[in-house]
């Protein structure tokens, strides 16, 4: 390769928010592992020249007293003329030469590629594993003729938001920013997109509301229950742990302030906020407003309700 591969791998880093230095050891080891499938030799060693990103490639051989395998052992009486402090049982060094490089070298490129792309996916993992359940913000970077929408975050990691998890009528265009809900991290490196997101989930809906409305994020009132038709209608039923706090006021906000971020983020989805009940009928009650209700008749063991 005529680029410094060095340079090579520090820009990758920067750019991709990695330790060169992680990334650096990783092509190393695969370079490594590369020679070993090709070259008859046990014991490689090898490194990446910082100043002129030259790949470094050595092999050992064990002094023994009988050589049974040319390649990987060297006699007693061969190496004193090498190293006469080396004794049976030592290893000594030579350089893999250019000549034998080449056995690997057309598959050097894609090896180093490869290496960058497991530290990706390795960094990714570690990044974001612990904020499934949490909402990310996205800058879109393009739509897709098949309908799906490729987001940016942190690091440069790319993700696709699928159609089925879209809000029925959404447009995006370059540049955007979006809120989704992280829905799971894959470890898999076959797959385009290592973070699963989604726009229609009910979690979504609740950590939205968890941001908006701070009684929810200290605690103080509860998001029992939550349901939706995505880019339509929701619900979310909601509980006090203080008497003297209203968990609906708080979460409309004066003047509907709380809820109206939530709407026009959910792009005017139209969500209901009702009082939770541990009284079935009492809740579909709520649940049911404005429609008034003149009787419920529960049947818990068939799991029904006439009302």
């Amino acid at each position: 390769m005529e680029e410094n591969l060095f340079e090579i791998i520090k820009d990758f880093s920067r750019e991709k928010g990695l330790d060169h230095e992680v990334v650096i050891k990783l092509v190393e080891e695969s370079l490594i592992q590369a020679a070993q499938r090709k070259l008859p030799y046990k014991e490689i060693e090898g490194n990446i020249d910082e100043n002129s990103g030259k790949i470094n490639l050595f092999h050992f051989k064990e002094v023994v007293e009988l050589v049974e395998d040319p390649h990987n052992e060297i006699s007693v009486d061969e190496v004193f003329e090498i190293d006469p402090d080396a004794g049976l049982g030592d290893e000594v060094e030579y350089e893999i030469s250019d000549r034998e490089f080449q056995r690997i070298a057309h598959s050097t490129r894609p090896i180093i590629f490869g290496s960058l792309k497991e530290a990706e996916r390795q960094m990714v993992v570690s990044t974001f594993t612990d904020k499934v359940g949490e909402v990310l913000t996205g800058t879109v970077l393009r739509v897709e003729p098949n309908g799906r929408v490729a987001f940016s975050f942190q690091n440069n990691v790319e993700a696709y938001l699928f159609r089925r998890e879209q809000i029925y009528g959404e447009n995006f265009s370059f540049g955007d920013h979006v809120r989704v809900l992280l829905l799971d991290v894959n470890d898999n490196p076959h797959k385009d997109s290592q973070l699963t997101i989604s726009r229609t989930h009910p979690g979504l809906l609740i950590k939205l509301f968890e941001m908006e409305v701070p009684e929810i994020f200290d605690g103080i009132v509860k998001i029992v229950s939550a349901s939706r038709e995505p880019g339509r209608r929701a619900k979310i039923s909601v509980l006090s742990k203080d008497n003297t706090i209203d968990p609906v006021g708080a979460c409309v906000g004066m003047r509907g302030s709380r809820v109206q971020a939530v709407v026009a983020e959910l792009q005017n989805e139209k969500i209901d906020i009702i009082p939770y009940s541990e009284d079935v009928p009492t809740y579909l009650v709520n649940a049911l407003a404005p429609a008034e209700v003149t009787k419920v008749v529960l049947d818990e063991e068939e799991k029904k309700v006439e009302i």
